[in-house]
């Protein structure tokens, strides 16, 4: 996987992630946390980095070459902190939105996303330059069945919390301490229906009614801070 831009590169090395190659433009400097003879440097021209890199990519002048996301395990999730919150993503498929998601999520102290192994997209450079490293920071669990996953979260003892324009509730109506799963869905076909009829409570943010749309990373934002001020997770 090619991830690039400061911040998700310099993020992977602190890890530990395993690196490949870096790559720099050669009308930039080498990072001063750039080791060389440490890590394999390749200096290129913008065209090279163009063809290595999508479309438009703001890539900093830097890249890495690095190992392949590993997803953490479900069964992960068991045995957590009594004042714990994680997300699933139901169909989330833009990259940008799902890097942003990531991390606004890091941010708020939420412990893990999970995501359908065929519904929603998976961790990618434009995925990685949007989380600005906040890939490294949190679990993410792919699943390849979403309504299985609930029920499985349920057993291990969270509330499941779906987000809709429709809800019954308002989201600073809701208790969210204790151990929460917060759903939310693609903008276009929202969440469906079999997360909703395994979900505890639908939920709606307090939005205009005259404008109540928002981006489903905005709306995630919202309700993982909504969610971090109740548990306090600000003071860990």
């Amino acid at each position: 996987m090619i991830i690039y831009g400061n911040h998700a590169c310099r993020y992977a090395l602190d890890a530990g992630k395993k690196i490949y190659k870096v790559y720099i433009l050669k009308t930039k400097p080498v990072p001063r946390w750039i080791v060389e003879g440490q890590v394999n440097v390749v200096r290129l021209e913008n065209k090279e980095f163009e063809q290595i890199l999508p479309k438009h990519a703001v890539h900093q002048g830097i890249a890495m070459e690095v190992e392949d996301e590993h997803y953490a395990d479900i069964t992960e999730l068991e045995h957590t902190p009594r004042n714990c919150a994680i997300a699933i993503l139901d169909g989330v498929t833009d990259p940008h939105n799902m890097g942003a998601i990531i991390r606004s999520a890091v941010a708020f102290g939420i412990m893990a996303i999970i995501i359908g192994e065929k519904s929603s997209c998976k961790v990618n450079g434009i995925v990685a330059k949007s989380a600005s490293g906040g890939i490294e920071h949190i679990k993410i669990i792919v699943v390849k069945n979403l309504s299985q996953a609930i029920k499985k979260i349920k057993d291990f003892g969270f509330w499941v919390i779906s987000f809709c324009e429709r809800g019954d509730k308002y989201l600073h109506e809701m208790d969210l301490s204790g151990k929460t799963c917060l759903i939310f869905g693609s903008e276009g076909d929202g969440i469906r229906r079999l997360q909703k009829e395994n979900s505890d409570f639908i939920v709606k943010l307090p939005t205009c009614p005259s404008f109540p749309t928002l981006n489903v990373s905005a709306s995630s934002a919202i309700a993982f801070y909504e969610t971090a001020k109740q548990n306090n997770f600000f003071i860990r």
